[in-house]
């Protein structure tokens, strides 16, 4: 897969500008993007160990932008657009039991992504896209926790790990991980430069993993999916004044 992505990032020029007709671009994106990492209940808790518990998973919002260059054959109503981007993603998740005791676990990942996507435009400006991508984790230990535990418990002659030891083992627990996803996408270019679109992205490949430890913590498939809205502005690439 790593191979397809870097083979599309790298498309032949040579074949690219043999075509006559046709519209190379480059520019800058910038938006917001709302992330949801999935099944982080079943990894902290095993199913079944016991009652009386509740979780909440909400998705976070986050930024991303980046540059991309954009290879448009009108005649076709076509075009590949390669991409080089960052984007924050995450997770809370909020956990409360009879007892009274709720602490908060914030998986705050950041991504450099790399991918394409091939383009149709059905009308003028108008266009549906949809490619792969991958997202390569800079910061796969960004796991937060705090806690009620001390204030509920703190009398009671119980013990209960400060809120810092619990976030250190959860750090070494869990590493977030590359992941391989797929984007579809809608948007509108104008003919001023700037462009709007909105993307859907899929996980397609884990993006966390359960390190062994001693606290019952569970492997398994946390995928990323999230939504974006993006705005962007271009220039062309044939007009060597733009460099």
């Amino acid at each position: 897969m790593k191979k397809i992505i870097l083979l599309l990032l790298l498309v032949s020029t040579k074949s690219l500008f043999a075509q006559g007709d046709r519209e190379i671009t480059y520019g800058l994106f910038v938006g917001g993007i709302h992330s949801t990492l999935s099944n982080l209940p079943d990894m902290i808790v095993v199913k079944g160990l016991y009652d009386g518990n509740t979780f909440e998973e909400k998705g976070k919002f986050g930024g991303t932008g980046g540059f991309f260059i954009n290879w448009k054959y009108p005649y076709a109503k076509v075009a590949i657009q390669t991409e080089l981007s960052y984007s924050g993603q995450g997770t809370d998740l909020n956990y409360e039991d009879i007892k009274g005791l709720k602490y908060k676990m914030t998986f705050g990942y950041s991504y450099i992504n790399v991918g394409a996507q091939f383009k149709y435009y059905p009308f003028e400006g108008f266009y549906i896209g949809a490619g792969p991508y991958i997202g390569f984790n800079l910061a796969s230990d960004n796991i937060k926790y705090t806690s009620n535990a001390q204030e509920v418990f703190g009398n009671s002659g119980a013990y209960f790990e400060p809120d810092a030891n619990v976030e250190k083992v959860l750090k070494a627990s869990f590493t977030g991980k590359n992941y391989f996803y797929g984007t579809l996408a809608l948007g509108y270019e104008f003919n001023s430069n700037f462009s709007v679109g909105a993307r859907y992205s899929l996980g397609l490949t884990d993006a966390v993993r359960t390190e062994e430890n001693g606290h019952r913590y569970s492997e398994n498939k946390n995928k990323i999916n999230s939504i974006s809205l993006i705005i962007g502005y271009s220039f062309d690439f044939d007009d060597l004044g733009n460099f």
